[in-house]
């Protein structure tokens, strides 16, 4: 065999022994250093080493090398080795004799000579160097280069297929770190039905360990709902097996999910779906269960209580009902208290009158029977105009008490306050004169009408002196003063009713006018008179008052508003938009009593939808509203869109952006309680001195 065989043989051996050795592992280091040994043995070589470029900061670095403690350090001296150049050019480099560059003292311990470093390419990327030294000068030739860039090639492969494999494990590795940090419990089978993998929850969920659920049935799993092979993991296999072609054509493609009881009563929803690749025959089905336990409780708590709220709905409404049908059986029978009281006296007053009637008409009938000569015609026209005028008397005393004692309310007009008041008077005076109750009254003169339902403000008004002369029976001075006059700042008439009676304890001044609260004794009153005063002078959009002191005596207030000022000659309405129903209910009705139209609302869309059509004359919103969307009130109330003003009616002291927005853009700010003449006043500022009156 000649030395060209020989040679030949020889590469041929070395490259298969080093490709044999690469291919054993998949590990970097493993492969780079194995590969180096291999080619010192095979070129006698006394080190070698092999720089790779770190994938992160683009150096290369000193990844794996071979030979004694002092090549090491050789190599690792980049500075003494051309394995820069070789970056540089991308070309192997070979050096003769290295003792030339070696010192004097250094050169006896120094073992290697020469050297050779070729780029480790992969097309034109450079992913390293690998360098091999010899212990003699002159050791590597043209052919020795060319064998050793056949094995930097091989290196390249190996060292790309350690860096994927490295991704593929990493990718893995965090993969199962996701797929196990999961808290719900996943489970992927195979198509046998076969636990493929579980995460750490599942293993949990089962209480066994995650190493030795692998394996498991889906009926041991418990998450397909039982009745195997026909569960939910073999209906969603049925979906991808065409030799269930007929299983699969009743079920529905995609998820199914399902709920889940355990043993521990534990409530799970499972989601089972194919996860099948049909290039591979380990078709799977995965499984995701979450534990709603708590969710579907509350939403059977939820539901209880809904059905329990519908039934308590349903017996408040019914009691609601019949609250209303007591209350108006209540006024009623208040009414007739009233006038039961009054019967006595009224009937003295009815007395008079009939006595009168019956015995001008008895003169009549008996001159009429004794066919005396007639008297003249003046004296039995005078007689006769007698009969008429008592009959009046006795007809209006009747129709004051049917007025009184009606049960339908009559509609809203204007009333004189003052024809009012006497009227009810009228019915009391037997009373006064029996009793030596001294009446005085007070009536302004020309006082403006008030828009009221006579029929209601007449039974609060007599509900007031009945106990006016209640509270001075026994007393030594009894003198009741009733009257009216003009309250200018609140624009409203002012109805007093004032006594010399006992008077009221201070503690119980809070609470006179709550309903069914009485000072009396038990059977003396319902404790409905002053509630009822309140509610019918607040309806009217009025206010009601008491001032007393005690063994002095008691005055009750009534402030109604009134027409002062002329018609408005625009169509045109207030916006009242509030919450609370009451407060609503109490400011429209004094609007509509000043001679406003007013439009009333407790919802935002509907109060901002009104105020941008742009057709008001004032807005009175609540702050409440305000703050549901802010925003789109600034937006609405801008310099350039004339809108109508807007008065704030303000809940609280601070209310941070509500309060602000009033401070900025509103003409004025009410804050409760809500008093006639506060709201006078903003309806002034907004309105009236505006345009220089309504």
């Amino acid at each position: 065999m000649t030395v060209h065989n020989r040679r030949l043989l020889w590469e041929l051996q070395t490259i298969n022994e080093i490709a044999e050795g690469i291919s054993q592992s998949l590990e970097l280091d493993d492969v780079l250093t194995g590969a180096l040994q291999r080619i010192v043995r095979a070129f006698d070589a006394v080190g070698a080493s092999i720089r790779l470029r770190d994938e992160r900061t683009g150096r290369y670095e000193m990844t794996a090398s071979v030979g004694q403690a002092r090549v090491q350090r050789f190599w690792n001296n980049a500075a003494s080795w051309p394995s820069e150049q070789v970056i540089a050019t991308r070309t192997a480099v070979v050096v003769e004799d290295l003792a030339p560059g070696v010192s004097a003292v250094n050169r006896t311990e120094f073992l290697m000579r020469s050297g050779i470093s070729l780029p480790l390419l992969a097309a034109d990327d450079l992913l390293g160097v690998l360098s091999v030294g010899a212990a003699s000068p002159c050791r590597f030739d043209l052919a020795d280069e060319r064998l050793l860039a056949i094995i930097a090639g091989q290196i390249v492969v190996a060292v790309q297929n350690a860096r994927l494999h490295d991704s593929v494990r990493r990718g893995k590795q965090e993969w199962e770190r996701t797929f196990d940090s999961i808290s719900d419990p996943i489970a992927v089978f195979d198509r046998h039905g076969r636990l493929l993998r579980g995460n750490t929850a599942l293993a949990a969920l089962l209480d066994r360990p995650v190493t030795e659920i692998r394996g498991s049935t889906c009926g041991e799993v418990g998450l397909c709902g039982g009745g195997c092979p026909a569960c939910a993991i073999g209906r969603a296999l049925a979906q991808d097996n065409p030799q269930c072609a007929e299983h699969a054509a009743t079920t529905p493609a995609g998820a199914e999910r399902a709920e889940i009881t355990l043993a521990d009563e534990q409530i799970l929803s499972v989601t089972t779906f194919p996860a099948v690749d049909p290039a591979s025959p380990a078709a799977s089905v995965v499984q995701v269960a979450k534990n709603v336990t708590e969710e579907i409780r509350s939403a059977r708590r939820l539901r209880h209580m809904s059905d329990e709220l519908g039934k308590t709905n349903a017996q408040l409404t019914a009691t609601l009902d019949r609250l209303k049908s007591t209350q108006a059986q209540l006024l009623q029978a208040e009414k007739l208290s009233a006038i039961g009281q009054l019967v006595a006296g009224v009937a003295h007053e009815l007395n008079n009158p009939l006595t009168s009637v019956i015995g001008f008409a008895q003169l009549l009938e008996s001159e009429h029977r004794s066919g005396d000569p007639a008297r003249p015609a003046e004296e039995v026209g005078l007689d006769l105009r007698r009969i008429a005028e008592e009959s009046g008397r006795a007809a209006s005393i009747v129709r004051n008490l049917l007025a009184f004692a009606r049960r339908q309310t009559a509609a809203r007009a204007p009333l004189d306050v003052t024809e009012l008041v006497q009227r009810v008077l009228s019915l009391r005076i037997y009373e006064f004169r029996l009793n030596s109750v001294e009446l005085v009254t007070e009536f302004e003169p020309r006082l403006p009408a008030v828009i009221v339902d006579g029929s209601q403000l007449q039974q609060a008004l007599l509900n007031l002196i009945l106990n006016a002369e209640r509270a001075m029976r026994g007393r030594a001075m009894r003198r009741l003063t009733v009257g009216a006059r003009l309250d200018p700042r609140a624009a409203a008439v002012e109805l007093f009713v004032t006594d010399t009676g006992h008077g009221i304890d201070h503690e119980n001044l809070s609470r006179i006018f709550d309903p069914f609260f009485t000072t009396r004794e038990v059977g003396e009153g319902t404790g409905l008179g002053l509630s009822i005063c309140y509610g019918i002078v607040r309806d009217h959009g009025g206010q009601i008052a008491v001032s007393s002191k005690v063994q002095v005596g008691t005055t009750f207030s009534i402030l109604l508003p009134a027409r002062i000022d002329p018609p408005a000659q625009t169509d045109a309405s207030i916006l009242v938009a509030h919450i609370d129903q009451t407060d609503r209910d109490f400011i429209s009705a004094a609007l509509g009593a000043w001679g406003y139209n007013v439009t009333t609302t407790d919802r935002l869309d509907e109060a901002l939808a009104r105020y941008r059509r742009g057709d008001l004359r004032a807005a009175f919103v609540d702050r409440r509203i305000l703050a549901g969307n802010l925003e789109a009130w600034r937006g609405a109330h801008t310099p350039d869109v004339a809108l109508a003003p807007i008065v704030v009616m303000s809940t609280a002291a601070d209310e941070g952006d509500a309060k602000q927005f009033g401070h900025e853009q509103a003409s004025a700010v009410l804050v409760p309680p809500f008093h006639l003449r506060a709201l006078r006043a903003a309806l002034t500022a907004v309105i009236l001195d505006r345009v220089g009156g309504a």
